[in-house]
């Protein structure tokens, strides 16, 4: 079975956080690319919208602009938000009425692994919130496997970055 990891806002915005020689930052990046460039890492369009919201100007961003024409799997159809909801609706933040990310990654990563991919979901995004539940507690209630960015780094055998 195919593994896949779909990446979080919160994972992706850390993980220069987890390069621990800036010098070799350019080199890290390029791992990830790889990553992306060979399916095992993905993630959807509202990732790259946050990023520019929040990372503007830094290497993330400019690294997220350049590689996501290349993901694999770059949209997810809305009956998988809906199954998201359906599942798991406290994921949802009820305030909030714009697209919500944690949703489109949730589906995203339930649309892979109906496909039969084995997925991961890379998510720092781990305290509940009064709105919402975390990704990685609604992950359990998807019956999807939740990991860090250190853990995927690792996965990844990039650890000489850490």
């Amino acid at each position: 079975m195919p593994e896949i990891h779909v990446i979080d806002t919160h994972a992706l915005l850390a993980l220069p956080g987890h390069c621990a020689d800036s010098s070799k930052i350019h080199l890290f990046f390029d791992g990830l690319t790889n990553q992306v460039a060979s399916g095992a890492l993905t993630f959807p369009s509202l990732v790259v919208h946050d990023c520019r919201a929040y990372a503007e100007g830094e290497i993330v961003h400019t690294w997220i602009k350049a590689v996501s024409a290349h993901r694999k799997y770059q949209s997810v159809d809305n009956g998988w938000l809906e199954e998201v909801l359906t599942q798991c609706e406290q994921l949802a933040d009820i305030d909030d009425d714009q697209e919500q990310t944690p949703l489109s990654v949730g589906a995203m990563s339930l649309m892979l692994s109906d496909s039969g991919m084995d997925v991961r979901v890379v998510t720092e995004d781990r305290l509940e919130l009064p709105n919402r539940i975390c990704l990685f507690e609604a992950c359990s209630t998807l019956g999807l496997q939740a990991i860090s960015a250190n853990d995927f780094l690792v996965k990844c055998e990039m650890e000489e970055f850490l």
